[in-house]
């Protein structure tokens, strides 16, 4: 009798399969980065002055930011799918937002992707982009040994699939020339001399699923405008 207990436990070890530990996300993780902010211009012609300044949005992370627009209805927008990866090599899909062909820039755009601010020395916000949209591509590097995935975005405006992201250790860069990426500031030129704070806010909506999000990142810079 103890010889077939013995055997009937040692089966039963055998037979019984070791619990499969869960696959977990591999993240982004979203900064602003205040050295390429910090690189503002003003500009004045026709009488206009503009703040100009560069938005720059840096995947600091250990997974890529996967955005994948899907054609579900007959608007000009697509739905927008963060594709995040997980550790068994799989991956699963959570519904962001919307996905929008932009004219001026000649591909598709994520909406919501950063805020940009400007702040007079008591912190009132005198001039704001509340929901400012980018194509998110590998433009440079911001740590070394890694290689870009995400190079451009469709420029076609019929599209019914595009893909986008920020590959990890990449950075996605906006130039002051661009649309979007000034304040008109003739106004506040033309008061007396005052130190703003230029401020740019990434994924101020959550709208993006990223790594230890206890809050939008933000970065600013203090910026002297008047006469």
């Amino acid at each position: 009798m103890r010889l077939l207990i013995a055997a009937v436990l040692a089966f039963a070890a055998v037979a019984t399969p070791t619990p499969a530990h869960a696959a977990t996300d591999v993240l982004p993780k979203l900064e602003p980065v205040r050295s390429d902010l910090a690189k503002y211009d003003i500009r004045t012609s026709g009488g206009k002055s503009k703040l100009r300044f560069i938005g720059s949005v840096a995947n600091v992370g250990k997974g890529a930011l996967h955005v994948m627009g899907k054609r579900e209805s007959k608007d000009d927008s697509l739905t927008a799918y963060q594709r995040i990866e997980q550790s068994d090599g799989g991956f699963r899909e959570v519904r962001i937002g919307k996905i929008v062909y932009h004219a001026a820039h000649d591909h598709y755009h994520l909406d919501g992707v950063s805020r940009y601010k400007l702040m007079n020395s008591s912190g009132a916000v005198v001039k704001a982009a509340p929901k400012v949209t980018f194509c998110l591509t590998d433009t440079e590097p911001v740590r070394d040994g890694t290689s870009p995935t995400y190079l451009q975005c469709s420029p076609n405006a019929n599209a019914d699939l595009v893909e986008m992201g920020i590959s990890a250790g990449w950075k996605d860069v906006y130039d002051k020339d661009l649309p979007g990426q000034s304040f008109d500031v003739t106004d506040l030129m033309d008061k007396p001399a005052q130190e703003y704070t230029l401020e740019m806010t990434v994924n101020p909506g959550g709208i993006l699923i990223e790594a230890n999000r206890s809050g939008p990142r933000t970065a600013s810079v203090k910026v002297k405008l008047g006469r």
